[in-house]
């Protein structure tokens, strides 16, 4: 019986080519580049988001410092159910501005502290700061100067915010024999670490109490 040979067929693989270290390379640098790109959008975002906060803080501050002082100015005069405005001494207006860059009045508010229930209210600025001095009496006839008014403290943070201008601006308005004042305001405040500054103002008609 004759014996057939079956000679197999090995499959040889063919050659595989490895990354050149040029490819390598290549690669490196576009992570880099992608890496870099991504890092620098997110910095810049972050950087903007702060500045953001920055200028919202600074804006917060002025707006709800004169919300307060356009409330004061308002009451300015007022003395209870007497039927009569009320002057500082020596004021020839309820309302009385100083050189422009300070303003005061006085009215009664019951129930302020140790009863001195009429509130002498001054709003100025000095150097950098805004400041609000008051103090109470007890009765009308021992209202004070403009001068006379003391016990001053800043309406800021000292260390953070700096008043670059503050302005003030008080005239008379005269209608059917009805007087009343309208009283022009402007804050202008920087955060200098942060080099952002921000200005508000306002206008408050005075309310008439006679």
């Amino acid at each position: 019986m004759a014996i057939m040979r079956v000679k197999s067929i090995v499959a040889v693989p063919s050659k595989q080519q490895g990354t050149s270290l040029i490819e390598l390379m290549v690669a490196s640098v576009i992570g880099i580049f992608a890496i870099s790109i991504i890092g620098s959008v997110f910095i810049t975002g972050q950087r903007i988001a702060k500045d953001k906060g920055i200028e919202l803080l600074l804006l917060q501050n002025l707006t709800s410092t004169m919300q307060v002082m356009k409330e004061d100015i308002q009451r300015a005069g007022y003395d209870g159910s007497n039927g009569y405005s009320i002057k500082l001494s020596g004021a020839t207006d309820t309302i009385q501005v100083s050189g422009g860059v300070a303003v005061g009045f006085v009215y009664f508010r019951e129930g302020s502290s140790a009863s001195k229930d009429h509130r002498h209210i001054v709003y100025r600025k000095n150097g950098t700061r805004l400041q609000i001095c008051e103090k109470g009496t007890l009765v009308s006839e021992d209202l004070l100067s403009f001068n006379e008014v003391t016990g001053c403290y800043s309406l800021f943070d000292d260390s953070l915010i700096e008043v670059d201008a503050f302005s003030v601006d008080a005239h008379l308005l005269e209608q059917n024999s009805i007087k009343t004042t309208l009283t022009d305001i402007s804050i202008t405040a920087s955060i200098p670490t942060a080099g952002v500054s921000k200005s508000v103002s306002v206008s408050v008609k005075q309310r008439n109490w006679q």
